[in-house]
């Protein structure tokens, strides 16, 4: 309740912004700034890297020896590499679709409790060995997003916006082969796959308010997921408040600073399949918690020929809180780099 209602504050305070010129000043990280208008097309690439290390359970830090109170290995650092591709199109001067499609590369490296390494190599020996470190990897095609935006505001110094959006299971849930595991052709534990298997819905409200200098925004996004897919579970569901304000240096370039706030809910089912006791995200408890992270970006815009019309933008975020369901690897650092063309 408590990052719920500081949510619903950071909304209400960002939508005192002031005025906005229309060109797209939103920064990398964020897909849902404006509706287009009639005949409109935006195309953009984005890629994020977000790297992950150190325990938490709940908002503290713990150590490897803690997590082994209760399974056999501990995740000690993560990286998720994501390549999004994104078209929009204005239907009418007031709807537009947006489509977007993902490819991730997740990577997990682990460390093993050393009295499990004999079970686990099938060695037979009692002796403990020395803790062995593996690797997890996973790649392949995510989700697809499908966004319908409505424009219910537009002046000519800001705008409001409503959204839904489908999740599309599109990626591979059943992803096997963990090698992290002694039971053979065992599944990746539910963040390593790279898709959901589940259809959920993204309603929500985006304000803009833009200024010569000075560009500002507010938007608040939930995911609602109330089905479970094939094998039994889905993740909780989701809100989402993003602010951010921008100033203009140049003609050609801006910066932005962003602050995300997310609230998640506990994972809803399970993986019969998984052992729950193999390492913490193999365990359905450990999922869904609040984080609060902050973002420094540029924008530089290019302004002759065919590209008039183009950004790049990029933006680095760092936590500022972290407060997860059970045990979790926390947050160290996302980087988000894209280039928009509009038509």
């Amino acid at each position: 309740m408590k990052i719920l209602f500081f949510t619903i504050i950071l909304f209400l305070l960002g939508n005192k912004a002031s005025n906005a010129q229309q060109q797209d000043a939103s920064p990398a990280g964020v897909m849902i700034s404006h509706a287009h208008p009639k005949g409109g097309w935006m195309f953009n690439y984005s890629f994020m890297h977000m790297n992950m290390g150190g325990n938490f359970k709940g908002n503290e830090k713990i150590s490897n020896e803690e997590i082994f109170n209760s399974y056999l290995m501990a995740g000690t650092s993560m990286k998720m590499d994501m390549h999004m591709l994104m078209a929009m199109h204005g239907i009418t001067g007031r709807f537009t679709i947006m489509v977007m499609a993902n490819y991730v590369s997740n990577s997990m490296d682990m460390t093993m409790y050393e009295g499990a390494i004999g079970a686990h190599n099938h060695s037979g020996s009692d002796v403990a060995q020395p803790q062995e470190n593996m690797t997890m990897n996973t790649s392949g095609i995510s989700d697809t997003k499908i966004h319908g935006i409505y424009k219910l505001m537009n002046g000519e110094q800001s705008s409001l916006v409503a959204s839904l959006g489908v999740n599309v299971p599109t990626g591979n849930y059943k992803i096997s082969g963990n090698p992290c595991s002694s039971t053979p052709n065992e599944r990746y534990p539910y963040m390593m796959q790279t898709g959901t298997g589940s259809v959920d819905f993204s309603p929500g409200f985006t304000y803009l308010s833009a200024g010569n200098k000075f560009n500002w925004s507010s938007q608040l996004i939930g995911t609602l997921r109330p089905f479970k897919n094939d094998i039994g579970y889905h993740y909780g569901s989701e809100l989402y408040l993003n602010c951010w304000g921008g100033y203009k240096i140049k003609r050609f370039a801006s910066t932005s600073l962003r602050l995300e706030a997310i609230t998640t809910a506990g994972m809803s089912g399970k993986d019969a399949t998984l052992p729950m006791t193999n390492e913490p995200s193999s365990d359905y408890k450990n999922y869904g918690g609040q984080k609060i992270n902050s973002y420094l970006g540029v924008n530089f815009f290019l302004n002759k020929g065919f590209l008039k019309e183009s950004k790049f933008a990029v933006e680095y975020g760092i936590p500022v809180y972290q407060n997860y369901n059970g045990i979790q690897q926390g947050l160290k650092g996302i980087v988000v780099a894209g280039v928009t063309l509009s038509l």
